[in-house]
């Protein structure tokens, strides 16, 4: 009897897949099983001399969406798999070119995608499922929308439309319309209403959250049943969006560069929305001969070392920004801020009747809590090239204030002159910040989470360039530094990352430290340990005049990461952070420091609630006050 010819399953004809079992024996030879009753999985068919080489695997749309966004660049996918978003998981497990990164929560998942974009600058991707997933990560995506930060969020969904019933995790306009509750702070809401259309609307998504004039987060809302349909990857072509360019008026800005030489005491404010612009910024601080101050989310932009510096302003102000601005400013241009209270705080950056200049591509940060004299409309690298362009061409240099700057930083920029020498018996948090510093070297990032310690970090910390610092105080959630710290190392590894964070923020998303072991990240998660929601306590003090505790019992840190795997140490006195114990620790991975502070000691004048008092109606505007009505 003659051999049987080969034949794969997958390609059988029509006829042939419609064909009784018999006929398929009779085919394949004595013996053989139906395809239903050997349940073979689908391959391709065994290639032959004879036939032409076929593509015949199928396609799904969620392959499709995963393989469009590759192309475009997004290579890291952050989140937590799930029933209703599975197949987009299964999609990027099999993309040789996409690396999943599983999260523990999903607001973790999208600070950690937004850390991972500023030390790569790659657009990244967070996948939810439906229901609690999409509403876990509300959190950071309003974080991501206030801070700029351009990624894509993928959100499964259930089949309720092709169904009509009532079913577990709606998250459609009969459920939980996650469309809705996300519109205000998304560039985009698209859901995929059509399998073969899917990577186009991924792709769409994309573009809306890279829009250079105003990135920050698209949703792209995947129902189970279209993401698991088959479908075609149409090519996509797309260019780059680009900024709508606005001529620059040269008139206006000899203006500014004019006012700022002929000042007597001009300032240059620098936002976190200038940070693209460094280089720029300190060749117009060196050729103009201008002091310049950082907002909080800005520190280090131009580094805190330069001569002109004043380190950073708002909360938890250097006592450098303090002094000078206390002294009154007459010009002031501010570029790349919305200058809320915590980036004002008790550093009014121009005097009453001075005029305040404002740079910015969104004009409704005008005249909010400073008067703006001047409001200007621009991308703020090319007003700032025109400027420095202006400068040199007219040989505009100010000149005036050397001689007061110099004096002013021969002074200590904080409010304890010593702090690295401190060595009370409890370690204080401004000792072992220093200690923090030297041990993990130039090189190291830092970030900080939201707590008493964010304070310590912004006023002693030393930024030297725009990646040394990180805090996500556009939202000021508690957890965003611990999860970006995961981002941040991911996206630059040979980089040592210090997070400095609280015992609150710890108990909150410290199970990232998980994700932070699993890829191997040389992540320090620095924990100041005082037993209390210190920040509250204090402000709670100041606002009410007496302090509700706020505390707990203290939580062994050490302890905890040694039963995750974690290396881990415990500090209780000064000079015991060493860069061998760091180095030691993070040989193979994270490691956690349980510091034991000093939890009496504060940033003189510098929190939140100061900034309250000065700026919002709780300062005594309309007759309004805080404190107890006993």
């Amino acid at each position: 009897m003659a051999p049987k010819k080969p034949v794969a399953l997958d390609v059988l004809t029509p006829a042939e897949e419609s064909a009784p079992a018999s006929f398929i024996r009779d085919l394949l030879g004595d013996g053989a099983q139906p395809a239903a009753a050997l349940r073979l999985p689908r391959l391709s068919a065994p290639k032959l001399p004879f036939e032409p080489e076929l593509d015949i695997a199928p396609r799904r749309a969620a392959d499709a969406i995963i393989d469009a966004l590759v192309e475009a660049g997004v290579d890291t996918f952050f989140g937590i798999p799930g029933g209703p978003i599975s197949s987009l998981f299964d999609a990027i497990l099999n993309c040789p070119r996409a690396r999943l990164i599983e999260s523990r929560h999903e607001t973790g998942a999208v600070f950690a995608a937004a850390g991972y974009y500023r030390a790569s600058g790659s657009v990244p991707c967070v996948v939810v499922t439906a229901g609690p997933g999409a509403t876990n990560a509300v959190t950071g995506i309003v974080s991501a929308h206030l801070e700029q930060v351009p990624m894509l969020v993928i959100s499964g969904d259930v089949a309720w439309a092709a169904e009509g019933a009532r079913l577990l995790q709606n998250s459609g306009p009969e459920g939980i319309d996650i469309e809705s509750m996300l519109r205000g702070v998304t560039r985009a809401t698209i859901r995929v209403a059509q399998a073969k259309s899917a990577s186009a609307h991924a792709l769409a998504a994309f573009r809306a959250a890279t829009d250079p004039e105003r990135p920050g987060p698209a949703l792209l809302v995947v129902p189970i049943h279209r993401a698991a349909a088959e479908a075609e990857s149409p090519r996509v072509v797309s260019s780059p969006p680009s900024a709508r360019r606005t001529p620059i008026d040269r008139e206006v800005v000899e203006h500014v560069c004019t006012r700022l030489a002929q000042a007597e005491r001009p300032l240059l404010v620098f936002g976190a929305g200038a940070r693209a612009h460094s280089h720029t910024l300190a060749r117009l601080v060196d050729v103009l001969d201008v002091p310049f101050v950082t907002t909080p989310r800005a520190k280090g932009v131009v580094s805190e070392r330069h001569p002109r510096s004043l380190r950073h302003g708002g909360l938890a102000a250097s006592m450098w920004a303090r002094k000078y601005t206390a002294r009154g400013v007459d010009v002031t241009l501010v570029l790349g801020t919305d200058l809320d209270d915590c980036a004002v705080g008790p550093t009014p950056y121009v005097s009453e009747g001075g005029e305040l200049i404002h740079v910015d591509l969104d004009a409704r940060v005008f005249n909010r809590n400073l008067n703006t004299k001047l409001g200007i409309v621009s991308e703020l690298g090319e007003f700032a090239e025109a400027m420095l362009e202006c400068v040199r061409r007219r040989g505009l240099r100010n000149g005036k204030i050397w001689n007061e700057l110099k004096q002013i930083r021969q002074e200590s920029a904080f409010d304890v002159e010593a702090f690295a020498q401190d060595d009370a018996s409890i370690i204080s948090p401004y000792r072992a910040l220093a200690d923090l510093e030297s041990a993990a070297g130039r090189d190291a990032r830092f970030v900080t989470d939201i707590g008493e310690h964010m304070l310590f970090a912004l006023h002693y910390l030393t930024a030297d360039s725009p990646n040394h610092f990180l805090i996500n105080l556009g939202l000021g959630s508690m957890g965003s530094g611990i999860c970006s710290a995961v981002g941040l190392a991911l996206g630059d590894p040979e980089r040592k990352v210090v997070c400095i964070c609280g015992d609150g923020g710890m108990q909150m998303a410290g199970m990232e430290a998980l994700v932070a072991a699993k890829e191997r990240l040389k992540v320090v998660f620095a924990v100041f340990n005082d037993a209390r929601y210190n920040m509250v306590y204090h402000g709670y003090k100041q606002l009410y005049g007496y302090a509700e505790p706020w505390e707990t019992d203290f939580i062994d840190f050490a302890g905890w990461a040694r039963s995750l795997s974690i290396p881990s140490a415990r500090i209780n006195h000064p000079g015991e952070i060493t860069s061998e114990l760091l180095d030691a620790l993070t040989q193979r991975g994270p490691a956690v420091l349980d510091i034991r502070i000093d939890r009496r000691l504060q940033v003189a004048g510098g929190g939140r609630n100061e900034a309250l008092l000065r700026m919002s109606a709780l300062g005594g505007r309309d007759g309004v006050r805080l404190g107890s009505a006993t």
